[in-house]
């Protein structure tokens, strides 16, 4: 049986990780000797050892999973699968699949691995992976904030490496734009936390093992935690629009945002909060990583 998984649209690369349980879905329901074949931008997908390959020019499948974003379907249909709870089941709802397996996996070899011996990364504890980025305006939270964020934890004690294609921390070890998407994953295994907006890094973290401390918006946050990953959903409160595209995907995309000033969700989160979430998450943690945000002592 060969089956072509066609990832249709431009897909950020966290739902595409969300994806990979798909490929353990096709193989248990059309059995071992399934051979999986992609087409399109499918991200960590590709490593995945379920996957035979790139799809050829002219290859014939016996079944095609069409993996449509809502730029290629109508606008009503998908925000169906935006209401689902889960964006894992979101994602291997194409292939009509639930797999007895529903973690995202990262795939990643020892010459992956190899790069955090290359970086010689300090033994100093926590060690905290904080990531800037963003795709969507409306869940950006200000870079300066990103910035204060880091200068509070590494004033006390912990290591802050700061990942990511966009913004630079100016603060701790600065791994922006110097790590394929494959390297910040191999680093992301060495982290005790992942700090950042809901974006790609943030499902490679929680693929890692990583516990998350991740602002939200649009979404609810229950929709893209894998499943077993610890994340620290940080949310601004009381907006009645909070969840927009959760609560209507199609209204949501004619409209936009209605929040006066535009993208209130994210720019009413302070600072303080943040650091309160990086705070539960850190004394959560074994002895050995456990610490304060504020506590100067934290090494």
């Amino acid at each position: 049986m060969d089956v072509l998984v066609d990832y249709q649209g431009a897909w950020g690369l966290g739902d595409l990780l969300c994806s990979d349980p798909m490929m353990l879905g096709l193989v248990e329901r059309f059995g071992p000797g399934t051979k999986i074949w992609l087409a399109g931008k499918c991200g960590n997908v590709v490593h995945n050892p379920l996957v035979a390959g790139m799809a050829r020019p002219g290859q014939r499948f016996d079944r095609t999973v069409e993996v449509q974003l809502f730029t290629h379907m109508p606008r009503e249909q998908y925000a169906q699968l935006e209401a689902m709870p889960s964006l894992v089941d979101h994602m291997c709802s194409y292939a009509g699949v639930r797999p007895s397996d529903r973690r995202p996996r990262l795939h990643l070899h020892a010459d992956d691995l190899s790069v955090r011996a290359q970086l010689d990364l300090p033994e100093r504890r926590p060690r905290i992976a904080i990531c800037a980025d963003f795709l969507d305006p409306l869940r950006h939270w200000p870079v300066d904030r990103w910035r204060t964020v880091a200068r509070v934890l590494a004033s006390a004690g912990a290591q802050v490496l700061g990942i990511g294609l966009q913004s630079h921390l100016d603060c701790g070890l600065d791994l922006t734009r110097r790590l394929s998407l494959r390297e910040t994953a191999a680093v992301l295994t060495a982290c005790d936390l992942f700090v950042g907006n809901n974006s790609g890094p943030f499902h490679y973290a929680q693929a890692a093992g990583v516990p998350c401390v991740t602002l939200f918006s649009l979404a609810v946050p229950q929709r893209f935690v894998h499943p077993g990953a610890v994340v620290y959903a940080v949310q601004a409160e009381g907006l009645p629009c909070l969840h927009c595209m959760t609560r209507c995907f199609a209204a949501m995309q004619r409209t936009g945002c209605i929040a006066s000033p535009r993208g209130r969700c994210m720019l009413d989160i302070p600072v303080e909060a943040v650091l309160d979430a990086i705070d539960r998450a850190l004394q959560a943690l074994t002895p050995a990583a456990a610490g304060s945000a504020r506590d100067p002592t934290l090494a």
